[in-house]
């Protein structure tokens, strides 16, 4: 029991047992003690510190891209360390300067995910806001979809620079294995291929990944729920007139930017520069990147109303004209892990619509 009393030192902001038992040697065995070669603000046991900077090293000593990103993110403030979660491998808290990774995951599969939250936390320095509903609905919808994709991208390049720099292809498989529409979307080097070479290729690479995002339906269907439906669905749970109003100040859904612009914001390589520099307006093209699903475009009518009834402020009409996306929850959803972890927060809880309920039954289901 020696082991297991050190693996939980009361010296966590988190007091989950179970979740230090994942860091701890009984499962993991043992880290080196050794320092993080990007100076960021651990938090856990000292196991879970141990293994936590072993994720970092693993891509700061590797990939060039990998350690920029997390050197982004230190400098920013954020804190990493392990939350046990139920059903994603880990998340990126803009508001509290937070990034928080699955301790039941393995660790293959949680550098490609520490690439990936510390890449959010990069675009939050870059100017993507922390709050949703802050643009117009056209905005939202590209801007957060822009958001998944280019984090992906980043987790693919930082996978194939370690890969390339190691000869160790576990990130890349973990990473493959769970995303499989990504992993064939791009032109996967050959693994003999040197560090600096994979570097330069760094922008196609990571283009073919950020387009290699949206060939999953399911995946966009979930986040067009998370960051967009549910938030002007829940308008519709609130009765009380002061607490509308105070809700629709919090959504305020104003403000535009363009497709390239947010291009510009988000999808940006180690050199500072976009990696779409010459296909600006990609997110205007296809159904895909700028379609909106006949529910959503249903319920942002509806809200609108609302809020013009209420508060005598004009509806947001950027929506009016993007391409239809389809039905959003006539589509399968996709694996429950890899929904956005804004979709199962309290407050998207508190009302959820018979819908989206039939939806989660049918996948808890596997129909």
């Amino acid at each position: 029991m020696g082991k297991l009393r050190q693996a939980f030192e009361k010296n966590d902001v988190q007091k989950d047992f179970l979740g230090r038992l994942f860091s701890s040697p009984i499962v993991r065995g043992f880290y080196k003690n050794e320092n993080p070669a990007v100076d960021v603000g651990l938090v856990g046991s000292k196991y879970e510190q141990r293994r936590m900077t072993a994720l970092i090293n693993k891509i700061a000593n590797s990939s060039p891209m990998g350690r920029e990103i997390l050197e982004d993110a230190a400098k920013a403030g954020f804190s990493f360390g392990f939350e046990r979660q139920s059903s994603s491998y880990g998340f990126c808290d803009a508001e509290h300067k937070t990034i928080r990774l699955n301790p039941r995951t393995s660790d293959a599969q949680l550098v490609a995910t520490l690439a990936h939250e510390a890449r959010h936390a990069q675009q939050h320095t870059r100017g993507v806001p922390t709050k949703f509903c802050t643009f117009d609905v056209a905005t939202e919808l590209k801007l957060r979809r822009a958001t998944e994709a280019d984090a992906q991208a980043s987790a693919v390049q930082v996978a194939l620079e370690i890969r390339a720099a190691t000869k160790d292809d576990s990130v890349w498989k973990a990473f493959a294995k769970t995303n499989e529409k990504i992993a064939r979307n791009i032109e996967e080097p050959d693994k003999l291929k040197p560090l600096d070479a994979v570097v330069a290729d760094r922008d196609a690479t990571m283009r073919d990944a950020f387009k290699g995002w949206f060939k999953n339906t399911g995946m966009i269907d979930n986040y067009e729920r998370g960051y967009l439906y549910t938030h002007l669905a829940h308008a519709g749970s609130l009765y009380d007139p002061a607490k509308l109003a105070d809700y629709f100040a919090e959504k305020p859904f104003e403000g535009s930017k363009s497709s390239a612009e947010i291009v510009a914001t988000v999808c940006m390589n180690g050199d500072g520069k976009s990696y779409f520099a010459n296909d600006p307006h990609i997110l205007d093209r296809e159904p895909e990147m700028c379609g909106l699903c006949k529910e959503t475009r249903n319920m942002a009518d509806a809200f609108f109303r609302e809020r013009e009834k209420v508060t005598g402020k004009p509806a947001d009409t950027s929506y009016k004209g993007l391409p239809s996306r389809g039905t959003l929850f006539g589509q399968m959803m996709m694996n429950l892990m890899l929904m956005p972890r804004e979709i199962k927060t309290p407050t998207d809880r508190k009302a959820p619509t018979p819908a989206l309920t039939a939806a989660l039954n049918r996948l808890r289901q596997g129909r």
